[in-house]
């Protein structure tokens, strides 16, 4: 437990320190000049998209869920999946959304089986719908921006993170070859009543899996309707900043980029990361530095902060719990 939270600290004191970084790389007060005179109306209609992304998210959990627990409870699963969305944004490369089956169970009797399933399907339809629009838009970008070797790999290195747990996501949802692995450490004696847990509970996702796949399409439609909602509040950021040279579509490629950059596990949920994937992008298409760092920090400020919606439901769950 201890070296937990010493990697947790080291994670978080990193993600500082890449801030302080880009806040050497402008001028400082400019910067906080920037955020206070940001217009309130862009602020607002901001948070209101970040909100509306972060409730679309939800939606996709309600659907993944909702063909093997008929009686789950919309507005209960949103609520849990706001909570998670809230953990995930203290947690590094966002792992903290995995704690959402626990909190439906406590919130809604959901099982811990069904709400894995639901969280293992909309992570796969995410990361593998992003990663996608990350590649399109690394493909757009470089064909006019004059891109440096070590941002285009770091980038790279950001999708192929996010791939990758797409992949480890989908094995476990569809891949009967897990299950016959589980079935071994059933025969050491040391851990055989672990495995047998494990191997039914196994089952039981890869059971609830196989039905949702029909309804990959209705959660491919929510989770891009959750990004094209995000790029809007970094759009109305970057209005209220009085910067309007990018369309929505390069703000959705922005976003798929940047989000990548999110699940590379070196900070709290890409703390420092993706403010310098945005400072190196905006700037590229033409921001000045401390709009860049400006707007970076803003979008991190509402993102975290809408989720907060979640809070209540997260404490009320803690208190359920104990």
């Amino acid at each position: 437990m201890g070296f937990k939270w010493l990697r947790v600290l080291i994670q978080l004191f990193v993600g500082i320190a890449i801030i302080l970084w880009l806040l050497q790389l402008s001028d400082i007060r400019k910067v906080l000049s920037l955020i206070l005179m940001i217009n309130p109306l862009s602020v607002i209609l901001a948070s209101a998209f970040f909100i509306i992304a972060s409730t679309f998210t939800a939606l996709a959990l309600y659907v993944s869920i909702k063909p093997i627990e008929d009686s789950a409870p919309m507005g209960k699963i949103i609520l849990g999946s706001f909570a998670g969305q809230l953990l995930s944004d203290v947690t590094p490369a966002r792992s903290g959304y995995f704690a959402t089956p626990l909190i439906l169970k406590e919130l809604c009797s959901v099982s811990i089986e069904k709400g894995v399933i639901g969280v293992l399907t909309t992570g796969i339809i995410n990361s593998f719908t992003k990663v996608i629009l990350s590649v399109i838009a690394l493909i757009y970008f470089i064909r006019f921006l004059p891109l440096d070797l070590m941002i285009i790999n770091s980038l790279v290195i950001g999708i192929l993170f996010f791939l990758g747990g797409g992949i480890l996501l989908l094995i476990v949802l569809m891949e009967n070859r897990v299950l016959k692995f589980a079935t071994f450490l059933e025969r050491m004696p040391v851990i055989k009543d672990v495995a047998i847990k494990l191997i039914e509970m196994l089952s039981k996702i890869q059971e609830g899996g196989m039905s949702i796949k029909k309804h990959f399409p209705k959660i491919s439609v929510l989770v891009l309707l959750s990004l094209v909602s995000n790029a809007t509040a970094l759009q109305f950021i970057s209005e209220g900043l009085d910067f309007r040279s990018l369309t929505l579509l390069e703000f959705i490629f922005v976003a798929a980029l940047v989000t990548s950059l999110m699940y590379i596990p070196a900070t709290i949920a890409g703390l420092g990361v993706q403010e310098t994937g945005y400072f190196l992008l905006l700037t590229l298409l033409g921001m000045p530095p401390e709009g860049a760092v400006s707007f970076a920090l803003i979008a991190r400020i509402l993102f975290t902060g809408t989720d907060i919606i979640g809070l209540p439901t997260l404490i009320k769950v803690s208190f359920k719990a104990r």
